[in-house]
């Protein structure tokens, strides 16, 4: 296989087309948009739209035409073909939302290369926003540049935090809830919208100031987090006393005090 294929000068056609996906995939769940119907339940909170198929087969269908060297991991599908260069596909993220038809639902594509993260798009249909960034090369909205917020103090801050119920685990929520209930005493708002990958794109264009999340699969934070690096964000993790990964987004000023809140 010809690895030199991908470099730093390939970078922005790759970056195109996965902003074609992004975009086919978005105008087919637009006209979907609270027509969902389930295929099957994948746990007790978390459904399989058909959807979310059908959008996952545009974006792999268009990724794999065009660049046919380079693997896939999707949400749906699974791992397939080059595990040195490969695509995490999000076809739909915030399942929940688009099946009620709320608006607040995106698409998130990144590609991976040697194990590093080269590219992100996180595409916002329904307000057809394309946030973008390739490392090293900041970050972007409808090509304008973006960075982070400037707000210093939790005080001050909008926190989103991740969705604390999907795995249906009771234990679990409750101690999640303990976390919202400090950060409650300490910030300005809090907010829970239900999709990772629109968290991370309002952080890394200073529409939050922070995010608590428990998410650990690619598909769900690997291209907001390159997104936010580029934006000039911090990304931290830490294992709690119960095992579980708590990871902390911010805007990087107000980064500690929430480290101190909750690690």
């Amino acid at each position: 296989m010809n690895k030199t294929r991908f470099t730093l000068s390939n970078l922005p056609d790759m970056l195109q087309t996965a902003e074609q996906a992004a975009r086919e995939a978005g105008n087919y769940l637009i006209r979907k948009l609270g027509q969902a119907t389930i295929e099957h339940q994948k746990s007790l909170h978390d459904d399989l739209l058909n959807v979310d198929v059908e959008a996952e087969n545009i974006i792999l269908t268009q990724l794999r035409k065009t660049f046919p060297e380079i693997g896939t991991l999707s949400e749906e599908t699974g791992q397939e073909g080059n595990r040195d260069q490969y695509w995490i596909v999000d076809p739909l993220d915030g399942s929940a939302n688009f099946q009620h038809g709320s608006p607040l639902f995106a698409i998130a594509i990144a590609l991976v290369i040697n194990q590093v993260t080269a590219l992100g798009v996180i595409y916002l249909p329904i307000r057809d926003e394309m946030f973008t960034a390739i490392r090293n090369q900041g970050a972007y909205l409808n090509r304008d540049h973006i960075k982070v917020s400037k707000i210093a103090t939790v005080e001050d801050a909008i926190i989103h935090t991740g969705d604390i119920m999907k795995e249906g685990d009771s234990r679990l929520t409750r101690e999640r809830l303990e976390d919202i209930s400090k950060l409650l005493m300490q910030a300005r708002r809090i907010r829970m919208i239900g999709t990772a990958a629109t968290d991370l794109a309002y952080l890394a264009s200073g529409r939050a100031d922070a995010l608590i999340n428990h998410a650990k699969a690619p598909w769900d934070i690997e291209a907001g987090k390159l997104l936010l690096e580029e934006a000039g964000g911090k990304i931290t993790s830490g294992q709690r006393e119960n095992n579980e990964v708590l990871s902390i987004y911010s805007n990087g000023t107000v980064h500690e005090d929430i480290e101190t809140l909750l690690l």
